[in-house]
């Protein structure tokens, strides 16, 4: 790997780090590629967008459109589309809002709850295994490591 770091040949640990960014990069691709709204989570042709927007609705729905955006960390666009498809579907409900007519209130219906539910169950399911696999000293390590990462993707993106 080529980068423009102040390394020589001889520096311990050069080549674990050329496999450290490596790893972060192929972590970054892979959420650029979960986050597109053609690609479905496993099952259900709900897509990954979708389930997010699900989960924001179940927090923040009753605020409105803008609200579910901002918990969701998505475009209003691609809330806009999320919630088209899950509407069609019978997982959101939209109604006028109760003190603002210009806004609309979202929420879950029982086959929204549901699909959160149970992909809620698998996402955690499949990091508890990870997490089953890690040293106690590694575990504290792993959360610092995964928020310092996701604070820098968002400096990146």
């Amino acid at each position: 790997m080529h980068r423009d770091v102040v390394t020589t040949p001889g520096d311990e640990g050069v080549e674990l780090f050329d496999d450290f960014v490596e790893a972060v990069l192929d972590m970054m691709r892979a959420a650029r590629r979960t986050g597109g709204a053609a690609h479905a989570t496993k099952g259900d042709g709900i897509s990954v967008p979708q389930l997010v927007v699900l989960g924001a609705i179940d927090s923040a729905g009753d605020r409105g459109v803008s609200a579910v955006a901002d918990r969701a960390g998505l475009a209003q666009p691609t809330v806009t589309r999320a919630l088209a498809a899950l509407e069609r579907r019978g997982m959101v409900l939209r109604t006028p809002h109760a003190r603002d007519g210009r806004s609309t209130s979202l929420a879950l219906t029982a086959a929204g709850h549901a699909v959160l539910k149970d992909k809620r169950r698998e996402v955690v399911g499949r990091f508890a295994e990870l997490w089953d696999t890690l040293e106690d000293d590694q575990r504290e390590h792993a959360v610092i490591l995964v928020r310092r990462l996701s604070a820098v993707a968002d400096e990146l993106t």
